[in-house]
């Protein structure tokens, strides 16, 4: 089976974009999900399929470099395709360009081929192998800024969080663009008005499930002249990590 990027053309329509008219981080992960979704339909390795065998994806890892976010009502080519094997992981990389061949986004994701009922990562399957290794596509190259070891934060503030039915996704739990949400709008408002998302890598650690409350708390630095932050998902207790996060950001 011959693999090749998938390529879909989107519009940026305007309640895709936040008041400034620059796409949602959060809409950008749902774009990339739903390019993806049709990709591994064509190859039978999509999550009804799965399903269907008593198994399915979850997202171990994402990692975004922005460039520049696209502007309402500007149209761009998402690209994606199925990238490699790390250890357990399937990999998978993106990229959002214009027609003139300008990168505006690329991201590369690590997927865990999981046990539908005991949640618990199996060896990937040999057909996904072949998907993502058996082809000449370069893996994307993206320098991770998250050491999951190392990491260490302080919070200064935060917001709380409902996990309504909105948030989530085809596995019965929150869906990853709801964290991603969830991270940026736990900053305040007069940051975001004042700084642009320019990077963002997060690592997923444990579900959050449906009526689920969780807090995302945040702690702001100067990291080498830039304006990092340093994120984390907590229940409300505190005592379970869903996912913790760094990103970069640039004043606009």
């Amino acid at each position: 089976m011959q693999v090749t990027k998938h390529i879909e053309k989107v519009k940026i329509f305007k309640h895709y974009t936040n008041y400034k008219g620059r796409l949602f981080v959060k809409t950008l992960c749902d774009l990339f999900n739903d390019v993806a979704e049709v990709q591994t339909k064509y190859y039978g390795v999509d999550v009804d399929t799965l399903n269907a065998a008593g198994a399915t994806w979850m997202l171990h890892r994402l990692h975004i470099r922005l460039n520049k976010m696209p502007s309402e009502n500007e149209e761009v080519f998402i690209e994606t395709w199925p990238s490699g094997i790390e250890r357990l992981f399937a990999t998978r990389d993106y990229r959002m360009v214009r027609e003139d061949g300008e990168e505006l986004v690329r991201a590369t994701s690590e997927w865990m081929y999981i046990d539908l009922n005991r949640r618990r990562p199996l060896r990937q399957p040999e057909k996904v192998v072949a998907i993502s290794t058996g082809h000449q596509i370069p893996h994307l190259e993206i320098e991770s800024i998250l050491n999951e070891k190392e990491f260490v934060m302080v919070p200064q503030g935060g917001r709380h969080f409902d996990a309504t039915f909105d948030n989530i996704d085809f596995n019965g739990h929150v869906t990853q663009a709801s964290y991603m949400r969830w991270l940026t709008n736990s900053l305040p408002f007069d940051f975001l008005k004042t700084y642009v998302l320019t990077d963002v890598e997060v690592i997923y650690a444990h579900e959050i499930m449906p009526d689920s409350s969780i807090y995302s708390s945040y702690q702001i630095v100067e990291e080498n002249g830039q304006i990092v932050v340093f994120h984390q998902v907590q229940d409300e207790a505190g005592t379970l990590t869903h996912c913790i996060a760094k990103s970069v950001w640039e004043k606009k």
